[in-house]
């Protein structure tokens, strides 16, 4: 019988309080944070004072929890005073405990749970917990202790750092054992290790945290794969825009984005004493190229698009690779627009999207942003209803396979969440199209409509990869490296046996010179190089095959006897005519 999420998120929560128990025995001294269940698992964040544990040690906590899991213990729930549990975190040296009751709302049920061996009273672990949990420990399925990190006590830079232990947990072996054999291919895919390998792009301390350095084979990748995004948009009546890279800080404030990202760059300027700040998004500058001129109904919709940089000051703890950076390249557009026009915008949008992701290879479904209860949003209730609406007909007219996540929205308005799944089955969200009746009100923006009368348009943000940045991260591990021939930073490379048909080498550059693919963004000549080194060819071959080149060309003495290359691919290798070498390679263009 298959486990439900219920049950498996029961024992995720539970085997947390068992790798608190055998840590405790092995550690006595420790002071307990928190420990959830996760996503594939659990962790729990413990202070181990000046004992010093690392990977090392996971064995011999992953065997003591074995021992306990085999005493079939029961977990008994058991609700307490405020003043009992207060007493209970003192008597036992568990501050952290004590700061979370300290902060819980009067009149809250505080609830402990007690892990106890049956047929005794024999408590082996207590711990502070809502709950839920199984009720025995015989209940648990498959489990294994998988790292250390650091993690700042409530993620707090400012406070304790303590040591976060991570478990995986599944419902079977199987599943514990199909997601171990992702997590080694996923390793090997890393987008760190292979953007290095393959000389795609570089950090420096001396630049900074968090800010990428493209080299030319990543730079053309980035371009490749923005010029693919936004050709969609060219085709569909979108203008191309510019604005700087700072702005007044009361821009910000305007739109709301000074009070929604505290981590905003600021700076006052020492020649005029301007109050300025990096932009961290664009959409504020792109209202006022609209509210730059008068605007009448017939214009509408008033397409714009930009690839730009925005610039939000991460935490260095959470920045990574290319998956979070301080320096984020968007495909940004923006659209104004009248209520009727929406869906049309929408649908283009929609269709635009998911032709890209079939072409890159990566399977869509939807998540519906919308608004919660919280206070943190710009606009009044009865328009984001409205707003919300919409964006859920939208997806049921164009058959969309959708979700929806509350608390997911924008703080100006709900938004559609493409969700990508890469080949080892990882979702993301990458493309967002918004809909946003708030920002054009807070601006003033206006357009005269055919009575004469002045209305507010309605805005429309997307980028259809998001951030280039986390866009190349997910596909540069969803390829493992082995780009399509349409974007590789190096399609073609041609290796020589010796130097003896050096005047046939001359022929091959000169037909691969002259041929352009049939690719996404149809203005590309061929990117190729001849490696005319000394070395072997078996030398050359694996330089190649390590930097993932998708077509080598081996050119020989026989070869060019009769007018052939040999090509190898990573389907295998054969003999072409130099004559349809052209017709071959674009055929695999899009491959």
């Amino acid at each position: 019988m298959e486990a439900s999420n219920e049950q498996v998120e029961k024992m995720r929560h539970t085997l947390s309080h068992v790798m608190a128990a055998a840590v405790r025995e092995l550690y006595p001294t420790t002071i307990f944070g928190i420990g959830p269940a996760i996503e594939n698992g659990f962790y729990y964040d413990i202070d181990f004072g000046d004992t010093k544990v690392s990977d090392a040690d996971l064995a011999k906590i992953e065997k003591k929890m074995r021992g306990i899991i085999a005493r079939a213990c029961f977990m008994r729930e058991r609700e307490v005073s405020r003043e009992e549990a207060l007493a209970w975190a003192r008597e036992n040296g568990q501050k952290y405990k004590e700061e979370l009751i300290s902060e819980l709302p009067e009149g809250e049920a505080i609830t402990f749970y007690d892990m106890v061996v049956p047929g005794t009273e024999e408590v082996l672990f207590t711990d502070l917990c809502k709950g839920p949990h199984l009720d025995t420990l015989s209940e648990i399925g498959a489990f294994k202790l998988d790292r250390i990190a650091g993690a700042y006590w409530r993620g707090d830079e400012k406070r304790e750092m303590l040591t976060r232990l991570y478990g995986l947990a599944f419902a079977t072996e199987e599943e514990l054992s199909v997601y171990l054999q992702q997590q080694e291919e996923a390793k090997k895919r890393d987008h760190r290790k292979l953007g290095k390998e393959l000389d795609l792009f570089a950090f420096s301390e001396l630049v900074g945290s968090g800010l990428p350095l493209f080299t030319p084979r990543g730079t053309i990748l980035r371009d490749m794969l923005n010029e693919l995004a936004q050709g969609y948009r060219v085709r569909c009546g979108y203008r191309k825009v510019c604005i700087p890279h700072i702005a007044n800080v009361d821009l910000y404030k305007t739109s709301g984005h000074y009070q929604k990202f505290p981590e905003l760059l600021q700076f006052i300027s020492q020649e005029s004493g301007d109050n300025l700040a990096v932009k961290p998004v664009s959409c504020p500058h792109h209202t006022q190229i609209f509210a730059s001129a008068p605007r009448s109904y017939k214009e509408l919709p008033v397409k714009y698009l930009e690839t730009t940089m925005v610039y939000r000051d991460e935490r260095k703890g959470e920045l990574g690779g290319l998956s979070r950076v301080r320096a984020i390249t968007q495909d940004d557009s923006h659209v104004f627009c009248t209520e009727d026009q929406i869906e049309q915008v929408f649908g283009e949008l929609i269709e635009s999207a998911k032709d890209l992701y079939q072409k890159v290879g990566m399977k869509l479904r939807l998540r519906l942003s919308f608004r919660d209860d919280k206070d943190a949003y710009i606009g009044d209730e009865q328009m984001w209803e409205k707003a919300q609406t919409a964006i859920e007909r939208m997806a049921k007219k164009f058959e969309m396979d959708y979700f929806v996540g509350i608390g997911e929205a924008a703080m100006y308005g709900p938004k559609m969440d493409f969700m990508a799944e890469d080949a080892l089955g990882r979702e993301w969200q990458l493309a967002t199209v918004q809909l946003d009746y708030a920002m054009p009100a807070r601006f003033g923006l206006e357009y005269t409509d055919a009575d004469g009368s002045k209305k507010t348009p309605i805005m429309v943000h997307c980028a259809l990869i998001g951030s280039i940045e986390r866009f190349m991260s997910v596909f540069i591990e969803h390829t493992a490296g082995w780009f399509p021939l349409w974007c590789a930073p190096e399609q073609v490379r041609v290796l020589t046996v010796n130097d003896k048909a050096e005047d046939y080498v001359g022929e091959v550059e000169a037909v691969l010179r002259g041929i352009v693919l049939d690719d996404p963004i149809k203005n590309n000549g061929l990117r190729f190089e001849v490696d005319r080194s000394d070395d072997s060819l078996g030398k050359k071959i694996k330089r190649t095959t390590e930097m993932k080149i998708p077509v080598v060309l081996i050119v020989g003495e026989k070869d060019a006897a009769d007018k052939v290359v040999s090509v190898r691919t990573r389907d295998g290798e054969e003999k072409v005519k130099l004559e349809v070498l052209p017709e071959w390679l674009k055929t695999r263009s899009m491959k």
